[in-house]
């Protein structure tokens, strides 16, 4: 996988690309990732993700969740197996996730805004594949995302 996002950015100035902010880092042991988005809402719990990335095959794709920031462990080594086992390119998580320790050595992107060890065993409400809206980016099942170390970028058209 040859790219950089900055190049991306550099090459698309004509098309509408946004850009999620540097608040997001990788906690996966793939340093890029790249593929067509699935969305999914949570609330709190992560039992809908859990289910996504156990039983449907990711054909490299991303799926991109919103937790609103609740402070909760959502991914952590068992999610990110699944997820490596079933070819999910990437993980971009509005949360948390705990283990890094573990999942800096799966071959999965895992882009989040920090850690908390602690997790939620409350089974919640979530959706899947409706828009996302965070840090001033939309997200859409469909959309295209990549993501490397200088950061995550969105399009609603494939790029490269």
């Amino acid at each position: 996988m040859k790219f950089e996002t900055a190049d991306i950015c550099d090459e698309n100035q004509d098309k509408k690309i946004q850009v999620l902010s540097s608040d997001y880092k990788n906690y996966g042991g793939r340093k890029k990732c790249q593929g067509k988005i699935i969305t999914i809402k949570l609330d709190k719990s992560n039992w809908r993700l859990l289910e996504l990335l156990r039983d449907e095959k990711g054909e490299g794709r991303v799926v991109v969740v919103d937790n609103s920031k609740a402070f909760y462990g959502v991914v952590g080594d068992k999610l990110m197996a699944f997820a490596k086992e079933n070819n999910w390119a990437g993980i971009i998580l509005n949360g948390f996730v705990r283990d890094i320790e573990y999942t800096k050595d799966i071959d999965v992107s895992l882009f989040a805004i920090g850690t908390c060890p602690l997790r939620n065993f409350e089974k919640t409400n979530s959706s899947r594949g409706i828009e996302l809206n965070f840090d001033g980016v939309t997200f859409n099942d469909g959309d295209y995302l990549y993501a490397d170390n200088d950061g995550v970028i969105i399009s609603n058209e494939k790029l490269i």
